[in-house]
């Protein structure tokens, strides 16, 4: 919940102060036309100007889209924002003034104080890596990042010493409110504290309203561990929420009407110095479900650029679940074994880095090339296995017709009908795992609706003592035996079948 005491009165003046010619005009160019002004919409691809702002009104609207609104809500629209995220940008952009609520507790204060402390310990960091001849500067300007770049991302260094954060940043907060925020770590005799992050890299991790929360520290020296040392939860940095690099990459994702996700900041950096810069990072191999709702509300379009090595990978395939629940489309940008994008950007420049991200083959083409689902010489219970691991990515989709469209290209690809793997599902029969209908999903075609074991339509030809067709299929499969007796064996249920010579000969397998 917002801190802010946004009333009728903040709004209006919110709305009279903010030009929203202005505001528009960052997003697409207009002419005045009259007492209008006029462009090309900033929502829709167009080539004839139908997007018009009437500056006296404080209100937009696009002819072609039907895009309208007052400047809070194309705040909110351009930059995927809240309403209060709106509200307290243009408020701090035109100079208005937004008061707290004032029945605020305990708990909201020491928020307050938290989010204060992380922001001085970013500057302090930020200074530290502005002074000549420091580690962290040598390794950027290793890597080939400038120094503009640097302080663009708000990229600092930690130094050695066990207790220089604290003593940098003059006593100004207790020391237990800085063990909270995650700066300092608590001694295990139990006496006082010491830095968290030391002779590291610091990569500054930010809230949706561009605060300071947390902090990713990159080691510097081989000798120390772990690699990546992330601030611990608190109540202002909650990592499952949030994503790395967002704030900057707003922009680049509203043009390009794409994100991309990348493992750690500094994979989120290389890519970033390669011109991707709608970039964002899950910081670790784990996308949560909440990142991945965060992503829907960006952008519909993902691309999937992890590490190139097994635990890269085995991430990639974990959060294709997560990002095919939100209905998004989904590409993967694959890595060379064992390579991360600064290793690719490096070795084979930024445009080829960036090459890899606007060439990437869409999930489903990946997943193939990555379990190789079809490839000869596999035993029945080898290629099984590595169908249903593609098979129950798939189940994530939540639109049924879609997820049976998919199930298509697979049989394709794997030469097993699609009838078998839609039945070797247990939502895709009309039953969810529990057993209990699920109605309120819509069979497609070919495939029994919700209410019962089956093949669709068996009522008007079991009378005539008729196979149906699905049923006449899975007869050839057998007679044909091999690797189809295996896979029939070990995904389909006798009780799925109408016709009595069928369901007996299915259950002498």
């Amino acid at each position: 919940m917002t801190d802010l005491d946004i009333n009728d009165n903040v709004l209006a003046e919110v709305r009279s102060a903010a030009d929203i010619v202005e505001v528009v005009s960052e997003h697409t160019r207009l002419k005045k036309a009259g007492r209008s002004w006029k462009g090309l919409c900033p929502f829709h691809n167009e080539r004839t100007p139908s997007f018009t702002v009437d500056r006296e009104k404080g209100l937009y609207h696009c002819f072609g889209c039907g895009a309208g609104g007052d400047v809070i809500h194309f705040v909110r629209q351009i930059d995927r924002l809240d309403f209060p995220e709106a509200i307290e940008a243009l408020a701090s952009r035109f100079g208005v003034a937004v008061p707290k609520r004032v029945s605020r507790g305990p708990r909201d204060e020491q928020r307050e104080k938290l989010l204060a402390a992380v922001a001085a310990a970013q500057r302090f960091y930020a200074a530290e890596l502005a002074k000549p001849g420091n580690r962290a500067a040598a390794y950027l300007e290793e890597r080939g990042v400038p120094e503009s770049v640097a302080k663009a991302l708000g990229i600092g260094f930690a130094p050695p010493g066990w207790e220089t954060l604290g003593k940098g940043l003059g006593g100004a907060w207790p020391e237990s409110l800085l063990v909270e925020a995650g700066l300092l770590q608590p001694r295990s005799e139990g006496r006082g504290s010491y830095d968290r992050f030391r002779n590291r890299l610091v990569f500054t991790i930010r809230d949706e309203r561009g605060r300071p929360v947390g902090f990713s520290g990159r080691a510097l020296s081989p000798e120390d561990e772990p690699k990546y040392l992330n601030s611990p939860e608190s109540p202002i940095f909650l990592k499952k929420r949030l994503l790395y690099g967002l704030t900057d990459a707003r922009e680049a994702i509203r043009r390009t009407e794409r994100t991309v996700l990348a493992e750690g900041c500094f994979d989120h950096l290389a890519l970033y110095l390669a011109g991707v810069t709608e970039t964002v990072a899950s910081m670790g191999t784990a996308l949560t479900p909440e990142q991945a709702a965060k992503l829907k509300r960006l952008a519909p379009n993902v691309v999937v650029c992890y590490d190139g090595d097994s635990a890269g990978r085995n991430a990639a395939r974990a959060a294709l679940p997560h990002l095919l629940a939100q209905g998004l489309e989904v590409r993967v940008a694959g890595l060379p074994a064992d390579e991360d994008p600064d290793d690719v950007r490096r070795r084979d420049g930024a445009e080829a880095l960036a090459s890899r991200i606007g060439e990437a083959p869409g999930y489903l083409a990946w997943l193939f090339e990555e379990v190789r689902p079809g490839e000869p010489r596999l035993s029945p219970e080898q290629k099984k296995d590595r169908i249903r691991s593609i098979l129950e990515i798939l189940s994530a989709i939540p639109d049924r017709i879609l997820r049976y469209e998919e199930y298509r290209r697979v049989s394709e690809e794997v030469g097993v009908p699609v009838e078998i793997l839609w039945a070797a599902e247990p939502g895709n029969r009309g039953e969810t795992p529990g057993g209990k209908a699920a109605a309120s999903r819509q069979a497609p075609p070919g495939v029994r609706p919700a209410g019962g074991p089956g093949t669709l339509g068996n009522a008007s030809v079991l009378s005539g003592g008729e196979i149906p067709a699905a049923e006449r299929r899975l007869l050839q499969l057998l007679v044909r035996g091999g690797e189809y007796i295996s896979l029939i064996r070990g995904n389909l249920q006798s009780e799925h079948l109408t016709h009595p010579g069928v369901r007996g000969l299915v259950e002498t397998l």
